[in-house]
């Protein structure tokens, strides 16, 4: 198996993420036990795959039995109800506290299947395969395992590291192009928050050598992650730059219409907007960032940019205290700070200047 290597310190101990290309299924044989029982939780717009079957093949040899569960696609899939359809199916199955969970799919696929894999039985071991970008650079990595409720999103889960992740780079191949482009805006907030070479780079269109780029990105996340597990420190909130107003758009449309990475653009351009009010962000730079998100085609405004429509869901945001909305802001490019204590008003005036598509004022 020929992949780089990046190590993530956690509450259980240090695991690894492998990206690179064909460590599938072999990649497997290095963490999961022979003779075990897999519940393998399987995103439907992969399930057909010839990978997929690769692995599935391999399982059923390894495997003392092999259990599949198919997760439809799509956000919505991260719902109580779709959680405990997950549990009964493999309680159904007899799965016992022996069985190792293998997650195959993008963010939610892999979310879902984490927040079973920490709570049925007290607790399974899992190993995520994520075939996205946003869930080869963000999601499968740190830990976090959740579901949404229809008040706000990743409002129910678990802290739960996997065992391993295994980016295989061949999933990028199969995945559409607007995926593929969706998934840039997660790399263009690792530039932003942590790495203004990594922006510059990926600014300037796209990059040669995905590899490269989704190993720095899982980098920084398994520092900010390694630093502040829990979420405790303010550290790793840092990786919500954008998110705020994400989760408002993502929840006010029932988290339909807008992929994760596209509300994500969104809230980043709002974000810069705040930072030029609020932290000394030259204006130049906000229009930088926005060019870059643009250049991929993502969008960088919405109709739905109103304080009426996203603070209900804002106030419920992760990163809020009993202070209210804590956001993630620039100083600049490749420098962030949780910030508590921004007015309603300067709030209001960046979501009005972004949805007008009007420059930041200060």
């Amino acid at each position: 198996m020929s992949a780089q290597r990046v190590r993530v310190k956690s509450s259980a101990g240090i695991y690894s993420i492998y990206v690179g290309e064909k460590i599938l299924p072999q990649g497997l044989a290095a963490h999961l036990p022979a003779k075990v029982p897999v519940a393998m939780l399987v995103d439907e717009g992969v399930a057909a795959l010839p990978l997929t079957l690769a692995i599935f093949g391999w399982l059923e040899k390894r495997a003392s039995r092999v259990v599949r569960v198919r997760i439809p696609a799509g956000e919505r899939s991260k719902s109580v109800d779709e959680y405990g359809r997950v549990l009964r199916q493999l309680a159904g199955a007899g799965l016992t506290r022996d069985t190792w969970v293998v997650a195959v799919g993008g963010g939610v696929t892999g979310d879902l299947a984490g927040f079973v894999a920490a709570t049925y039985l007290r607790g399974l071991p899992v190993i995520q395969i994520p075939t996205t970008v946003v869930a080869m650079v963000d999601s499968s990595v740190g830990g976090k395992t959740g579901i949404d409720l229809p008040e706000g999103k990743n409002l129910v889960g678990a802290f739960h590291p996997p065992k391993a992740v295994l980016a295989d780079l061949r999933w990028l191949e199969s995945l559409p192009e607007a995926e593929r482009l969706a998934g840039m805006g997660e790399v263009i907030k690792y530039g932003a928050i942590a790495d203004a070479k990594l922006f510059a780079a990926v600014a300037k269109g796209r990059p040669r050598s995905m590899a490269k780029v989704i190993k720095r990105c899982v980098e920084i996340k398994a520092k900010l992650a390694g630093e502040d597990e829990r979420d405790l420190k303010g550290r790793r909130a840092l990786l919500n730059f954008g998110h705020t107003v994400a989760h408002g758009l993502e929840g006010v449309s029932a988290y339909a219409g807008l992929r994760h990475g596209e509300a994500v653009a969104i809230g980043m351009v709002v974000a810069a907007h705040l930072s030029v009010k609020t932290r000394g962000l030259k204006k130049k730079t906000a229009e930088k960032l926005k060019a870059a998100i643009a250049a991929y085609g993502l969008p960088v405004t919405h109709p739905d940019l109103t304080w009426e429509k996203l603070s209900p869901v804002m106030a419920r945001d992760k990163k809020a205290t009993l202070q209210g909305i804590r956001w993630v802001l620039l100083r600049k490019i490749g420098r962030a700070d949780l910030v508590a204590g921004v007015t309603e008003k300067k709030v209001c005036l960046a979501l009005e200047e972004v949805r007008e598509g009007r420059p930041p004022k200060k």
